[in-house]
């Protein structure tokens, strides 16, 4: 889908033009990338998607030829300057639960494009379940209680 379509989706059953849906629209995502430009978390909609600055950051043993540890990695050895920044985000859980309960997936065939039926295609195998596939709801990254990936800190 376009980013024209959607705001055509938008506007429907309302007075709102897509043309000023996308100019208002367009404005918005302008302030969100400049407010996480700042260090800021930024809501994308209400209880659905917040996107912030991410660095990720790792440091290793340096060993010797012979694999002997030359130099153990320590907390301090961890710099901003030897991280990648990244740009986050993390899913509402209340979204992700809405999510989850209401999805339905189907295979494709590739060539045809025609529904392949008897294909298993649910989360772990299920074939129902009780939540009917997708994850469990825990904000989309499976960390509970935490909106950063494993092994990342937020920048």
């Amino acid at each position: 889908m376009t980013f024209n379509e959607l705001c055509e989706e938008a506007c429907r059953n309302t007075s709102i033009e897509p043309s000023i849906m996308k100019a208002a629209v367009s404005e918005y995502m302008k302030t969100v990338q400049s407010n996480v430009l700042k260090g800021f978390r930024v809501p994308v909609g209400e209880q659905f998607i917040t996107v912030y600055p991410n660095l990720n950051v790792s440091v290793k043993d340096t060993k010797n030829q012979d694999g002997t540890v030359k130099v153990v990695a320590t907390a301090k050895m961890v710099t901003a300057n030897k991280g990648k920044s990244r740009l986050g985000a993390s899913v509402s859980i209340k979204f992700s639960q809405e999510f989850a309960s209401q999805v339905s997936w189907q295979k494709i065939d590739e060539r045809t494009g025609a529904v392949v039926e008897d294909e298993d295609i649910t989360d772990g195998g299920d074939t129902g379940g009780e939540n009917g596939g997708g994850d469990s709801g825990s904000g989309g990254n499976g960390n509970s209680g935490n909106d950063n990936p494993p092994g990342e800190l937020e920048g």
